[in-house]
C-alpha cells in the first residue's frame, strides 16, 4: 500500500491533489484542519499492484489473505520465531489482550497452519482467514447505527458523513437519539461545521417520513439513542427504528471493555440485523479483546475503526494486517499507526526477555 500525504488551502483542494496523484480508488486515512487559516492536511492511501511494491521475490510469491486476496509484504520490525514457538507467543499476546482461550485458540490454530515464522504475519493470515474486513460500504445504502450507551455511535455519525463530504457525495444525518439531553445539538453542530443536512426525529413514524424525502442519491446516516442490548424492550424499539428506516443496522463498540460482554452484545447486534460493526477509542484502549470476541461470538464483520475523538481525523480502514499489528505491539510504546507498515516491538516478545 503507498501512503501520502497532501497539503492544500482547502479541502476540496487537497481532495482534488489526492486524485490527481492516486487516482479514484485512493483511500482517506486521516484529515487535519490547521488553525488560523493553516490549511488542511490529507493523508491518503492506495494499494499497489506491481511487482515494485514487493520487498523480496520471497515476498512476491507469499499470498496473503486467500479470503480477501491481498498480498502481504513480511518486511516487518518483528523478531521471527521457530515455528513451533510462534503458536505460544501469539497465545500468550492474544491472552494479554483477553482474547478468551477457545477463541485464542482458534486463531492461533489457524496462525500454525500458515507456517510462518514470522509471528505477525502468521497473525494477520489467520485473521483474515476466521473473520471479514469489508470496511464501510461506499454506496448509498442508509447506514443506522446501534449499540450501547457511551460506544461513540454520535462521533461515527459525524465521521461517515465527513467521509462523504470528502468525497464529494451528498449526504444527510438524522438522529433518533431524545433520551439524551443535548445529543442532537452536538451532533446538529458538527452537520453545521460540515454544511450537511441534519434532521431530529422522535419516533418511528417520523423517521419513515424523513428518509423518504431523502433523494435516492443521498447517503442517509442515522444516529440512535444507546440501548441495553440485552433488554427485550429496547431491543423491540431499535427494531421498529430499523425497519421504518429501511437502513442496515451497524454496531459500535468501543475497545477496553469486557471482551465476553462486548461478543454477548454483538450476538444481540447480529439478531438484529447488524452484520458488521464499527471499532472505536482504539486511541485510548490497550486490550482489544472486545473487537476479537465481538467478530467471533456475533458473527459480525470488521467495518472501520475510530482512533481519534475528533470527526476530522477520520477512521481507520482496519485490515487484517493492521489488527495484527495493534495485538502484537508493545502497549507502553507510541500508539500504532494501523496504516503504516512498521510496529514497535511486540509486548510478547518482550517479556520473554
Amino acid at each position: 500500500m503507498r501512503l501520502k500525504t497532501f497539503q492544500a488551502a482547502t479541502m476540496s483542494e487537497a481532495m482534488d491533489l489526492v486524485r490527481r496523484s492516486l487516482g479514484e480508488d485512493a483511500i482517506i486515512v486521516s484529515t487535519y484542519t490547521h488553525r488560523n487559516g493553516g490549511g488542511v492536511e490529507i493523508t491518503a492511501a492506495v494499494e499497489q499492484h506491481t511487482e515494485d511494491d514487493f520487498a523480496t521475490p520471497e515476498a512476491q510469491a507469499l499470498r496473503y489473505g486467500q479470503g480477501n486476496g491481498r498480498l502481504f509484504v513480511p518486511d516487518e520490525d518483528f523478531t521471527s520465531a521457530a515455528p513451533e514457538q510462534v503458536a505460544e507467543l501469539l497465545a500468550g499476546a492474544l491472552g494479554w489482550h483477553g482474547v478468551p482461550a477457545r477463541i485464542a485458540e482458534r486463531l492461533t490454530q489457524a496462525a500454525q497452519r500458515v507456517g510462518l515464522d514470522d509471528p505477525l504475519g502468521a497473525l494477520a493470515e489467520a485473521l483474515d482467514e476466521v473473520y471479514r474486513f469489508p470496511g464501510l460500504s461506499s454506496d448509498n445504502r442508509p447506514l443506522i447505527l446501534i449499540g450501547p450507551p457511551g460506544s461513540g455511535k454520535t462521533i461515527a455519525s459525524a465521521k461517515i458523513a465527513a467521509r462523504c463530504v470528502m468525497d464529494r457525495r451528498a449526504v444527510q444525518v438524522v438522529s433518533c437519539d431524545v433520551s439524551r439531553a443535548a445529543a442532537g445539538e452536538q451532533l446538529a453542530a458538527l452537520c453545521r461545521v460540515m454544511t450537511t443536512p441534519f434532521t431530529e426525529v422522535a419516533d418511528a413514524r417520523e423517521l419513515g417520513q424523513a428518509v423518504d424525502a431523502v433523494s435516492a442519491d443521498t447517503k442517509l446516516v442515522i444516529d440512535t439513542a444507546g440501548i441495553n442490548l440485552f433488554d427485550a424492550a429496547d431491543r423491540k424499539a431499535i427494531k421498529t427504528l430499523i425497519d421504518a428506516s429501511g437502513a442496515e443496522p451497524v454496531a459500535v463498540f468501543a475497545a477496553g471493555t469486557d471482551a465476553m460482554e462486548t461478543g454477548e452484545l454483538a450476538g444481540q447486534a447480529a439478531a438484529l440485523g447488524a452484520r458488521r460493526f464499527i471499532a472505536t477509542r482504539l486511541d485510548t484502549a490497550r486490550r482489544l479483546g472486545a473487537l476479537v470476541t465481538a467478530a467471533d461470538l456475533g458473527g459480525l464483520a470488521f467495518a472501520d475503526a475510530g482512533a481519534s475523538p475528533f470527526v476530522g481525523q477520520g477512521f481507520l480502514r482496519l485490515d487484517p494486517l493492521g489488527l495484527a499489528h495493534r495485538l502484537l505491539a508493545d502497549p507502553d510504546a507510541v500508539a500504532v499507526d494501523a496504516s503504516q507498515t512498521s510496529a514497535p516491538k511486540p509486548a510478547v516478545f518482550k517479556a520473554a526477555e
